[in-house]
């Protein structure tokens, strides 16, 4: 019998996505990135308001996700 065969990918064609990150996590990469480049940032002694911001943001969309879901 025989079965059929995978077919090569069309040029420039890419795997599908699994699906979109979650708020929590879309919050959580946008502090990261931030961090990443933040010289400030990275400096345990130091800090920036605008990764201040970030991270209270994530915290905050955390917190709220939790109240949703019951917790």
């Amino acid at each position: 019998m025989d079965e059929g065969r995978d077919h090569p990918p069309a040029a420039g064609s890419r795997p599908p996505i699994a699906g979109e990150l979650s708020p929590v996590q879309r919050a959580y990469g946008r502090y990261a990135t931030h961090f990443l480049k933040c010289p400030s940032c990275r400096d345990i002694d130091r800090s920036c308001a605008e990764g201040g911001q970030l991270w209270r943001d994530y915290e905050d969309t955390s917190d709220a996700v939790g109240r949703l879901m019951g917790g």
